[in-house]
């Protein structure tokens, strides 16, 4: 679930769209949080590519390369981490309209539920910090991985790799 990483094109690892809907009913999410977790790839991705592409090229681009797939297998431990951490899913008879990240209005049970309310806010920033870290991770394969396969393979073969 929380853990599902799609490979886009151009090398890049985010939250799979069919992951949103069951992040918001899992944890109780509005939508516009949901798009917050989406967005965190893309702001962790930002906030590197200028550093990488420059500093890169006259770096080792293949340690660059790899440290940024270590930061990313961290990054998608992450993300499946709130699967493990949570306890688990029950689906309630009774659900109330917009309660966001409300636990306690989600369920009869308020005594057994309220306690969840802080747990799900922490799940809510680790898939943030988790998709940031996959953004940031996927940062070196996309300026650096395009030109050491330019670099370093016949150019009749160059489309295959980048494919």
């Amino acid at each position: 679930m929380a853990d599902s990483v799609q490979l886009a094109e151009g090398g890049n690892m985010q939250i799979q769209v069919s992951v949103l809907t069951t992040l918001e009913r899992r944890f109780n999410l509005q939508s516009a949080d949901v798009g917050v977790i989406a967005s965190s790839f893309e702001i962790g991705n930002l906030a590197l590519i200028l550093f990488v592409s420059y500093f890169g090229a006259k770096a080792h681009r293949p340690r660059l390369i790899g440290c940024g797939g270590i930061v990313m297998a961290l990054g998608a431990l992450l993300s499946a981490l709130p699967e493990f951490l949570a306890s688990q899913y029950k689906i309630a008879d009774t659900w109330s309209k917009d309660v966001g990240r409300d636990v306690c209005s989600n369920s009869s049970k308020t005594d057994e539920t309220c306690g969840n309310r802080a747990n799900t806010n922490m799940m809510y920033l680790l898939l943030i910090g988790a998709q940031v870290l996959l953004g940031i991770g996927a940062t070196p394969v996309q300026p650096l991985g395009v030109s050491y396969i330019d670099d370093h393979v016949r150019k009749k073969d160059s489309s295959l790799y980048i494919g």
